[in-house]
């Protein structure tokens, strides 16, 4: 064998490769966005599903980082530090997501479902956020 039918059966392989991985990536980038929706609508007690506004999708997010963190043991300094609660440039926000971290990482007693979280978590924003 020459050395240009190496390089070019090895050229072959390499560019079959990199489509390969750039396929499979798409696939997974679809599958991720189809699953989105259903993330964000999870079912309550009632059996009807608890919509997440838009505006109560980072409370949410601190407080399962909360309980995250309470169930590791993480130190609570240490998820107020976190890049969700820390780097929020708005003060109230900022201190609004603090206050939901803390609720949920002192929670005493058993842990909620992720539907009665969801449920809670969205009660207590849609109390503190002004109607539109």
């Amino acid at each position: 064998m020459t050395v240009f039918l190496r390089w070019g059966i090895f050229g072959i392989l390499a560019v079959a490769g990199i489509m390969y991985a750039y396929n499979a990536s798409k696939k997974l980038s679809e599958a991720r966005r189809a699953q989105a929706p259903a993330a964000q609508s999870q079912p309550g007690a009632t059996g009807q599903p608890i919509v997440v506004p838009p505006e109560c999708e980072e409370e949410l997010a601190v407080a399962e980082l909360a309980l995250e963190a309470r169930r590791s043991g993480g130190a609570f300094d240490r998820l107020l530090r976190n890049q969700r609660i820390a780097f929020v440039n708005d003060a109230k926000q900022r201190a609004r997501l603090a206050n939901v971290a803390r609720r949920w990482y002192d929670l005493e007693g058993a842990e909620p479902s992720p539907a009665m979280l969801s449920a809670a978590v969205v009660d207590e924003c849609r109390k503190v956020t002004p109607a539109p």
